[in-house]
């Protein structure tokens, strides 16, 4: 299992912590309005947004974030063709994120 993510630095902000505007988050089908017209974010951001606070950060070379959760692990780092977005990038377990991070680290020195 390997899937991205694409998000405004302003949804990511939105989905951590209920600051800001949701962006697209709902156009997207990552969140929903409730009965109360109020943005409620859907089950798999959810998920993602639960493993981010309980995993603990390390920062990666190129301005990116690994995070290695209990359910699965995430590379987030900065999208280079959209300003002020952010690519997250979800793996099955720690292996497949240190593979990723060595192929990373190994383009970066040619």
């Amino acid at each position: 299992m390997t899937t991205s993510l694409i998000l405004s630095a302003q949804e990511w902000r939105f989905a951590l912590c209920g600051e800001g505007e949701p962006g697209e988050l709902c156009g997207k089908g990552f969140a929903k309005l409730d009965e109360n017209e109020r943005v409620v974010l859907g089950p798999e951001l959810r998920a993602i947004v639960q493993e981010y606070d309980a995993a603990v950060p390390e920062d990666v070379t190129g301005g990116g974030t690994a995070l290695r959760g209990e359910r699965f692990c995430m590379l987030i780092e900065p999208y280079p063709l959209i300003m002020d977005t952010l690519k997250i990038t979800l793996y099955k377990d720690a292996y497949t994120l240190d593979e990723a991070l060595a192929e990373r680290g190994s383009s970066g020195d040619d």
